[in-house]
């Protein structure tokens, strides 16, 4: 059955995160997708999704790990986090293992059993987390659930709380499948720019806008993906810039998308339009994202 994030039948955070991951997906230029020469309609698909590693601090209770440092791998429904930290007790370590359930919802939450170690003891949790989107490439990570810890030298059932900020990268866990990434035709060659090739400062250049926005949003398509990979399949989408202009230093971008993706959970199609606009600012020799809103 398909459904469209419009037409009142689904819930609110389910448009939420859908609209969230078509608009990230849709606005920019991504993974296997070919262009219209005719209407400057670019469309894509995207398959599967690019494994997450998010590096942050964190701190919360028990006291045994007050404040510390985390590291931790998403990829699709599955995730594994270390971290180590430091509390009334001195240095803990700890492992945990993740499970993103397939339920779209406006930010990745998650499910995770685990086990610190300190001074001695072993101390197994469980809990609910969240990532919450800050930025682009910014969460808010949030955990709340139960900790059997030893204090005091007596073993009792603790609050597990722990709020952090973490970074994330994207990468591919296996190697990429032709076309996925450089398909031959995929984009028109002027977006071809290496990355930090020499440049002699110039005054802005309009008709390298859709170059910028070639270049600039693979990072952002990856980014999306890899955010709501657990709850999202197949990924179509089409956009096409439908308007542009240039004052000084500054351009904005006008973008029409529309696409349809596949929930996991219950297989359903989902899907969404509507418009966006994209802002640019000129470096001298390149456009630069600055903000996207829709």
């Amino acid at each position: 059955m398909r459904r469209s994030p419009h037409d009142g039948h689904l819930a609110p955070a389910r448009q939420h995160a859908w609209r969230a991951l078509l608009l990230t997906l849709c606005c920019v230029l991504g993974v296997a997708l070919a262009q219209d020469e005719g209407e400057g309609e670019v469309e894509g698909f995207v398959e599967r999704a690019p494994a997450t590693l998010m590096v942050g601090v964190h701190g919360g209770l028990p006291g045994y790990r007050n404040v510390g440092v985390g590291a931790a791998i998403k990829a699709d429904q599955f995730g594994v986090a270390l971290r180590g930290g430091w509390g009334t007790v001195g240095a803990s370590f700890g492992a945990q293992g993740r499970w993103y359930p397939p339920v779209p919802a406006p930010m990745p939450f998650y499910v995770g059993l685990g086990v610190d170690v300190y001074a001695g003891n072993a101390t197994p949790h469980a809990v609910l987390g969240a990532h919450v989107p800050l930025a682009r490439a910014w969460r808010l990570d949030l955990e709340g659930g139960v900790a059997r810890a030893t204090l005091a030298g007596t073993t009792v059932w603790a609050p597990h709380v722990s709020v952090g900020v973490a970074y994330a990268f994207t990468f591919d866990l296996g190697a990429a499948e032709p076309g996925d990434d450089d398909a031959a035709g995929s984009e028109p060659s002027s977006s071809r720019v290496a990355v930090g090739a020499r440049c002699e400062p110039g005054p802005p250049d309009p008709g390298a806008l859709d170059a910028a926005v070639s270049a600039a949003v693979r990072s952002f398509v990856r980014d999306g993906v890899a955010l709501y990979g657990n709850a999202y399949r197949d990924l179509r989408y089409r956009y096409a810039i439908t308007g542009r202009s240039v004052e000084g230093d500054d351009a904005d971008v006008d973008i029409r998308y529309s696409g349809s993706a596949r929930a996991v959970g219950g297989g359903e199609v989902v899907e969404a339009s509507g418009v966006a606009q994209a802002r640019f600012t000129w470096s001298g020799c390149t456009w630069r994202l600055r903000d996207l809103s829709y």
